[in-house]
């Protein structure tokens, strides 16, 4: 039967297979196996030996309290409807905790401006309280930060300090500068290695490690945690932190309470001498007038001026520490001065908005320790005195006008005091009137010692606005390395690496690795797959039929009953797009194949540049297909058979002519086929690739059948698109694709001018023993 015609009449690009065969992607890197298996050994004692150099981590926490003295009361109506906002006080503290001045003063207090290091197998551990001696740095020198420095205990009185003898408690220059070295009560034989440094550059490096987060978004509540190499060295880093924060804002409040003490001070020295002064006049004033005692009328005529007098007394102390306080509000460099006393001030709103002027002033002076009075954190402080001082202002005139209007009716009271004292004998009124000066100064006396107490009691009992409601605390296992977490990073590693390292080098590798790889990118069909073989002979199929790769040329021998049913349908055109892959060998061993079922065969060698024919075959140099194409022999003289196979022969190119492509196009070539279809069953021709030169194509209108020569690991994907641009030009006739040399590396050689032929299955040794690495790289 007649084969139909495989290609329609239009030019159809074909459909590209791009969908993922997940099976073969997993065999791809299966194959690979040994390689992945030595990466990930290979990484997991990497990381053993990277987890045994690492300093253990100890995580150190504590918990405080920032404590807030604002009532929702106080508060603006929307911030506590904002269930959202967070109180600014909380961020204030945590930069506060953050600042360099205060990590300096707990580096000095526990002297950790230098680290002392001892090593304990891969790694090095940290002294801390249990150091053999102590360094202390007078005058470092230029290079004291560029090493560790080896100091050795020697003796009780001595040590070796990076090989030089120093001894104990004396000032000693050296290499690192001017020290003193202390010694403690520790004793140790072992290298301690020091690392000088500057209480700030120490103090830097620990706020580095400073991790301070609210417990949540309403609570004032702060975590404190970091990392240290020494437990016991992270919980007094923390502790001693807290401490100088609280003590700082001890020192806050004190200054506001001790302004206050120093007032009423200076007031009570006053008073205490205008009441000598009065006393001393009631004193001279009855023994001038020899006045003993006083009637019950006049008794109580005087209690009732008293009791004026004192109100009276006590409206001018409030007018007058009214009047001190709205200076203070009306001066515009009032940040720069301290609130004045509000002795004599009993009104409680007004009390109350002071003291919130007050803790608003103190936060301000605490932020601008840390932060530039740019920053809206100060900007929104500003605005909160402004508010609070406006309010402030309202409300003094508000009291002053009330203070007035009493003032007024107690002066009213006192005009008609006045007449009834005209009433009073000359001398008793006279009395009187020392008596009444006498008890306003005991009165103001009695209540400004009755403020000093309750300030000097205030200052007694400050304390901070923080609290440490969790003290500080590790676990006492390190956290770091987590020697879990490391071998499985480095396992990852040692997986994904090969892994990674295959994946991109297919990426690169454009050549085909697969017949699928083939069938993506062309709809020529795949006739035969022949596997790559070490075997020096060119004739296997002779030489060894019961070899794998004679078993595949007779599967493409059988093949080629159905490509070419007829049997008129005898010329065999095997062809390729570049040279070495293979073309050569197969159409050999597939004549010999051929020849072997009792056919005729004879193949042609129409490389006429470069012949290779009698080099693989070992064949002396005679004349060939080229002299008989200029008409010097005939073609019987040139027919070579020198093989097992009495009906198989070889005609080799011959001479090197200069013109090849000529010759082919000369009509002898053509006359030659004719000949040999009578006498031949089947006609070989080895062409020159397709992708380089012309003769392939020149030759295709004579064959009935065309094998297209594709070499695994060496074709590349592009040149499969030209195989499917040649079917769709229908270049050539039944064009079929054989897969060659399967699963091995790409082997070949060129000729000089810029193609060549490899048969390829010759370079291994036969029976070579191969190394473990050959062995396990397979």
């Amino acid at each position: 039967m007649q084969r139909t015609s495989e290609y329609s009449d239009e030019f159809v690009e074909p459909e590209i297979n791009q969908d993922v065969d997940f099976k073969e992607v997993l065999q791809k890197y299966l194959r690979h196996w040994k390689w992945i298996l030595l990466s990930v050994v290979v990484m997991l004692l990497a990381g053993y030996f990277y987890a045994k150099t690492l300093t253990p981590q100890f995580n150190v926490q504590i918990s405080i309290l920032i404590k807030d003295k604002q009532s929702g009361n106080d508060k603006d109506i929307l911030q506590q409807l904002d269930v959202f906002s967070t109180d600014k006080i909380v961020d204030n503290e945590i930069q506060i905790l953050k600042t360099n001045a205060l990590m300096e003063k707990v580096v000095k207090a526990l002297e950790l401006e230098n680290t002392y290091l001892v090593k304990k197998g891969f790694t090095k551990i940290v002294l801390y309280k249990n150091e053999p001696f102590k360094i202390r740095m007078l005058r470092p020198s230029a290079n004291i930060a560029k090493q560790e420095w080896d100091v050795q205990q020697i003796n009780d009185r001595e040590v070796e300090f990076n090989g030089k003898k120093i001894p104990y408690n004396k000032p000693v220059e050296t290499e690192a500068g001017l020290l003193v070295v202390i010694p403690t009560k520790v004793k140790s034989a072992e290298v301690v290695q020091v690392i000088f440094g500057s209480a700030e550059d120490v103090a830097q490096s620990y706020i580095g490690k400073l991790q301070i987060t609210p417990a949540s978004k309403q609570a004032t509540v702060l975590f404190i945690s970091m990392e240290d190499q020494n437990a016991q060295r992270g919980k007094d880093i923390l502790t001693k932190l807290v401490d100088e924060y609280n003590q700082i804002s001890i020192d806050d409040k004190n200054k506001t309470t001790a302004n206050t003490l120093a007032f009423i001070e200076g007031r009570l020295a006053a008073v205490a001498g205008e009441l000598n002064t009065v006393e001393k006049k009631v004193q001279d004033y009855k023994s001038t007038n020899e006045i003993t005692d006083i009637s019950t009328q006049s008794s109580i005529f005087l209690t009732n001026v008293q009791n004026n007098d004192a109100q009276l007394t006590k409206i001018d102390l409030e007018l007058g520490g009214l009047k001190v306080l709205e200076n203070y509000l009306n001066n515009d460099n009032m940040d720069q001065m301290k609130l004045p006393s509000m002795q004599g001030i009993e009104d409680p709103s007004l009390t109350l908005l002071i003291t919130q002027l007050s803790d608003v002033q103190v936060k301000k002076e605490s932020l601008l320790r840390t932060i530039p009075q740019t920053n809206p954190a100060v900007s929104s402080l500003n605005d909160q005195i402004k508010a609070l001082k406006q309010t402030i202002l309202q409300t003094v005139q508000n009291i002053r006008a009330g203070l007035v209007s009493s003032k007024r009716q107690l002066i009213n009271q006192n005009n008609g005091f006045k007449a009834i004292i005209r009433s009073v004998p000359s001398k008793e009124r006279g009395l009187i009137d020392i008596m009444r000066d006498r008890d306003i100064k005991n009165n103001l006396f009695t209540f400004l010692l009755q403020k000093r107490e309750e300030s000097a009691m205030s200052l007694a009992s400050t304390v901070s606005d923080s609290k440490t409601i969790d003290k500080a605390k590790s676990s006492g296992m390190y956290f770091k390395p987590a020697k879990n977490a490391v071998y499985f990073s480095f396992f990852a590693i040692g997986l994904f690496l090969p892994i990674i390292s295959i994946f991109l080098l297919g990426m690169l590798d454009t050549t085909i690795k697969r017949r699928s790889d083939i069938e993506r990118y062309t709809k020529v069909p795949v006739i035969a797959q022949v596997s790559y073989s070490s075997e020096q002979e060119p004739m296997i199929t002779i030489e060894r039929p019961r070899a794998m790769i004679s078993e595949q040329i007779r599967v493409l021998r059988t093949n080629l009953q159905f490509i070419m049913p007829s049997a008129e349908d005898k010329v065999i055109l095997f062809t390729s797009n570049i040279s070495g892959e293979g073309k050569s060998f197969i159409a050999l061993n597939l004549g010999a194949s051929l020849a072997s079922t009792g056919k005729k065969v004879i193949v042609l060698e129409l490389d006429l540049r470069r012949p290779r024919f009698e080099t693989m075959l070992g064949l002396q140099p005679e004349l060939g297909l080229s002299n008989y194409l200029i008409g010097q022999v005939d073609y019987k003289d040139v027919m070579r058979d020198q093989f097992k196979l009495p009906n198989l022969q070889v005609i080799t190119s011959g001479t090197i002519p200069p013109n090849p492509a000529e010759l082919l196009l000369n009509g002898k070539i053509e006359s030659l086929l004719e000949q040999l279809k009578q006498e031949y069953d089947y006609i070989i021709l080895d062409a020159p690739p397709v992708g380089i030169l012309t003769d392939a194509q020149i030759l295709s209108k004579y064959a009935s059948a065309t094998l297209f020569i594709v070499r695994y690991n060496y074709t590349h994907r592009d040149q499969i698109r030209f195989v499917d641009d040649l079917r769709q030009r229908r270049i050539f006739k039944n064009l079929n694709i054989v897969f060659n040399s399967i699963d091995q590396s790409k082997i070949g050689y060129g000729y000089g001018y810029g193609y060549g032929y490899g048969y390829g299955y010759y370079e291994e040794d036969k029976g070579r023993k191969k190394s473990w690495f050959s062995r396990f790289t397979s």
